[in-house]
């Protein structure tokens, strides 16, 4: 999908739609390519050669729209490091410490 074709989709498809139809229908496609563009960016880049971007630019993407939230989870080498480096902060923690001791005898 190139910039001539969301034109085309937007100024004449929907020319006639009410303002929410087309605001959601533009939030919806750029939230989509933002997905694309976050996730798979580099491999579809691998595949196909071309760089994917979104056919929405800036100037015509809607006026206060809030920019979409994407949440990308961590990869398994994240998720271990996360787990071991808390391990690891649990010995030397505040409150871990005191009730490690033990007691002299």
């Amino acid at each position: 999908m190139e910039p001539a074709d969301a034109d085309m989709y937007f100024g004449k498809v929907l020319r006639n739609s009410p303002s929410g139809t087309r605001l959601a229908r533009s939030q919806a496609l750029s939230t989509y390519f933002m997905f694309l563009e976050l996730r798979h960016k580099v491999e579809l880049h691998r595949m196909t050669g071309r760089v994917v971007e979104c056919p929405i630019d800036e100037m015509n993407r809607p006026r206060g729209a809030k920019d979409a939230q994407l949440r990308i989870p961590p990869s398994e080498p994240e998720v271990g490091k996360l787990f071991t480096g808390w391990g690891g902060e649990l010995a030397t923690c505040r409150k871990f410490a005191p009730t490690a001791r033990t007691t002299p005898p």
